[in-house]
């Protein structure tokens, strides 16, 4: 099936290339995000961030997993980001945030494969 055949892994990937230009580049001293962040926690951001990425990944998915590679790439992608915050000189690595980007994803997921076994 090509990817332009199914909607929801277009933005899956596209979701999927704003995380990563958003994660790797510095965060200015006056954005929104610092924001939001005072407002929810660096780590509400993250969990969002990837509950929404884990979500997208799992809705592109049918029932016959044909999209496994988008959930372990949404998966993969939630434990890279911080991993490649310890080599970007002006962003930080801390462990609790890859804890939130797994924990987001993995609750998306496990949320709509938990509504589709039982209501879908």
């Amino acid at each position: 099936m090509s990817i332009l055949a199914n909607p929801l892994r277009l933005i899956f990937f596209f979701y999927l290339f704003y995380l990563y230009y958003s994660y790797v580049r510095p965060v200015p001293v006056d954005s929104t995000v610092r924001e939001v962040a005072n407002l929810i926690s660096d780590y509400g951001i993250h969990f969002i961030s990837f509950f929404i990425l884990g979500a997208l990944a799992q809705l592109a998915n049918n029932k016959n997993n044909d999209f496994v590679f988008g959930i372990s790439l949404a998966l993969v992608t939630s434990v890279f980001i911080e991993f490649i915050h310890f080599f970007i000189p002006f962003r930080d690595f801390v462990m609790m945030e890859g804890v939130a980007n797994i924990v987001g994803c993995l609750s998306a997921i496990y949320l709509i494969n938990y509504y589709r076994k039982n209501y879908g």
